[in-house]
């Protein structure tokens, strides 16, 4: 049973410019949709952002789905959350996939300074986060190009000393027993909550042992907030660093190299309940300067892509290769309504930079505070 509304979408016709006024309603499974003809009649459902929007792509055979001016290809399975994970995972007993944010966003509060911390966890290599720079800044335009504040509200490196993420986790085939992997505690002070955030982390040690990667979309309503050591509200995010030999491993597994000064794109697929989904699928508005987006194994502990995927597997994670950097990119993702299997919902819809050199992450979690 789906918890309240579904945003829409709309699949509309072919044009070499495309006007989006009937973006996020409902098509018909198939169809119309699926050979690119004229859309059915449409219900808009008033997502600000995508009224009057503009393309210059066009819909195709493979991506018939059109959904704020982004062009998507059709899921195939219905939605599923992800239930045997260790984050981003559905409570016991809780299977019921959460849309109750899609019609219309939850309330934004009043920004609040608060303690944010939480652990770096590791993406795939590496045995222990320490010697990782995680910064926290602020959107620029929150959601219109992707732009960040030029300086950061606070920073934290990760050292030894750091307490260790206290759970067991040799589940992992990258931590193998008996003492697992090391996700190192940050801390950083004067963070404000109901404000959209990126977290930032890098290599601090001067080797080049990690990655630079930018975790967008990122927020921390009043309601999220709990008691800290001292009884004081603090706010709790688990970070991911990327070792430096990740984000090759990954392009080499779609047969692909990282070009110099491009960038990585990837990202998950979540529920309004912050659960990772599978059976979604994801459409860009800038595409890679290499193939085409990729979805990933069901993995956690090594992630890397699955070529015969058309759709994301539980980790509700997709990614591409050589994204040109500097400019907005547009990412929203599609899937099929549990509650109603003929029907394509829209997921979620943001807009990213990437950065040279370096991963752009973005977590879609449905409609966000700050979507009217």
């Amino acid at each position: 049973m789906i918890k309240g509304g579904s945003l829409l979408l709309a699949s509309l016709g072919l044009a070499s410019a495309v006007a989006c006024s009937s973006n996020n309603s409902i098509v018909a499974d198939g169809g119309a949709a699926a050979s690119c003809s004229p859309a059915p009649t449409v219900e808009d459902t008033g997502l600000q952002e995508c009224k009057g929007c503009t393309t210059s792509q066009a819909c195709t055979p493979s991506a018939p789905l059109e959904g704020c001016c982004t062009w998507v290809s059709e899921p195939k399975s219905a939605l599923a959350r992800a239930t045997t994970l260790h984050r981003y995972n559905a409570p016991a007993g809780d299977t019921a996939v959460d849309l109750s944010c899609l019609a219309s966003p939850p309330a934004q509060g009043t920004p609040r300074m608060v303690t944010l911390t939480g652990y770096v966890w590791l993406f795939a290599s590496g045995l222990d986060s320490q010697g990782v720079k995680v910064e926290v800044f602020k959107e620029t335009n929150p959601n219109t190009d992707g732009a960040i504040d030029a300086t950061a509200l606070g920073s934290y490196t990760t050292s030894t000393s750091d307490a260790k993420y206290p759970l067991d986790t040799t589940w992992s085939s990258k931590c193998p027993s008996p003492d697992g992997c090391s996700f190192r505690r940050y801390t950083i002070a004067n963070v404000p909550t109901e404000t959209p955030l990126v977290i930032k982390t890098s290599d601090a040690t001067g080797t080049g042992a990690w990655a630079t990667l930018y975790d967008y979309n990122v927020y921390f309503s009043n309601s999220s907030l709990t008691a800290g050591d001292g009884g004081a509200d603090v706010a709790r995010y688990d970070a991911t660093v990327a070792a430096a030999g990740d984000p090759g491993s990954v392009a080499g597994t779609v047969g692909q190299t990282i070009s110099a000064g491009a960038g990585l794109l990837a990202g998950e697929v979540h529920d309004c309940g912050d659960v990772r989904l599978s059976g979604a699928t994801v459409g860009v508005t800038v595409p890679p300067a290499q193939g085409n987006l990729f979805y990933f194994t069901s993995d956690e502990g090594n992630p890397l892509p699955d070529n015969s995927s058309s759709s994301t597997s539980i980790l509700g994670l997709w990614g591409g290769v050589n994204f040109p950097t500097g400019k907005p990119i547009r990412v929203t993702a599609m899937g099929k309504d549990p509650a109603s299997p003929g029907k394509y919902v829209m997921l979620g819809t943001y807009v990213v930079q990437v950065f040279p050199d370096a991963v752009t992450a973005i977590s879609l979690r449905g409609r966000r505070p700050w979507q009217p």
